[in-house]
């Protein structure tokens, strides 16, 4: 008996096996890789490409910055003036929160190519919300940084803050870009509604 079952289990998994390679070689809207070929995604991709690619490199430099401010704070973890540790991770963590909220924009945009392009206008339209939020809570973490530095009186941390925040200047302004270039794309491609 067990002998029976397992051969059935054997030709059920080969016929799956086999249901699978066949159905993999069925033609697809795939080609030349992971790029779409559809009708109004691919110009829209091509526009936004640059950019995106500018907010992962610029994202790349702030998260050096910030491992690097984080190590400046373990220098204060041991110093007597625990207020100065105290605004020194406090505005560790507004500098963590710019740089996740900008890494997580450049993820939502870096999979463009995988969107069908009859959904590509309503996912740029949602990702155009979401950026407006980013950029204006990204505002909100500079402020805060700025309200912090003040009261950190250590040259090398000051510098580096400085540093800091002249990278999420940066960040935010390819955002701000970005979200120019999907606003435009978005009024381009909305058809018209009648009321």
């Amino acid at each position: 008996m067990k002998s029976r079952h397992r051969r059935d289990v054997v030709i059920i998994i080969g016929m799956v096996m086999l249901t699978a390679a066949f159905t993999g070689c069925a033609p697809s809207t795939q080609t030349n890789g992971s790029k779409t070929t559809g009708g109004s995604a691919d110009p829209m991709v091509a526009i936004l490409t640059p950019d995106i690619e500018r907010l992962y490199l610029a994202w790349h430099e702030l998260d050096q910055a910030y491992k690097d401010f984080k190590f400046l704070e373990r220098g204060f973890l041991f110093d007597p003036d625990d207020r100065q540790l105290a605004y020194i991770q406090k505005a560790g963590l507004y500098i963590q929160d710019a740089a996740v909220r900008i890494r997580h924009r450049w993820e939502q945009l870096s999979v463009l190519d995988y969107i069908r392009p009859e959904m590509m206008r309503d996912y740029l339209t949602l990702n155009a919300k979401e950026m407006k939020s980013a950029v204006k809570e990204i505002e909100y973490d500079e402020k805060f940084l700025t309200i912090y530095a003040t009261f950190i009186t250590h040259e090398p941390v000051i510098d580096e803050l400085d540093r800091v925040r002249e990278s999420i200047k940066k960040n935010r302004g390819v955002l701000i870009q970005i979200l120019e270039r999907l606003l435009s794309i978005a009024d381009t491609t909305t058809p018209p509604t009648v009321l």
